[in-house]
């Protein structure tokens, strides 16, 4: 990834989020999606698919789980279809619900990192 002009967090550093609402952030963590769920997770949770409600951060961007299907393959036969190291580069906003520390939309970039290679994304028209 290129240079970012905004500000480098994992998900952790989100407990008190409110200061970051609105702000262009590179988040590292890992990303799971599990059917209708979509977040990133701390990198210290990540072990466990069943996450403490207290360490993940929504992640909103219509058509992600398609665009992952194209490019990377989902795991089969674990409890989520990905499960994987990522920086995403988005907007941090107020979570939907309690269960999440904060929500990241609005994606112009993101890094998947598996064994087998490292997937790169971009989004130049994500936030229109």
């Amino acid at each position: 990834m290129d240079e970012l002009n905004g500000v480098r967090l994992r998900v952790s550093d989100l407990v008190d989020s409110t200061g970051m609402y609105g702000k262009r952030v590179l988040l590292s963590g890992v990303l799971i999606v599990r059917g209708a769920d979509c977040y990133v997770a701390s990198e210290l949770d990540s072990r466990d698919v069943q996450l403490s409600t207290s360490s993940r951060v929504s992640v909103f961007h219509p058509g992600l789980e398609e665009t992952l299907d194209k490019t990377v393959a989902a795991w089969v036969g674990g409890p989520a279809s990905y499960f994987d190291a990522v920086l995403i580069e988005g907007v941090v906003n107020a979570a939907t619900t309690r269960r999440d520390l904060a929500s990241i939309s609005q994606l112009s970039r993101m890094t998947v990192f598996r064994e087998e290679g490292t997937y790169e994304f971009e989004w130049l028209d994500s936030f229109d």
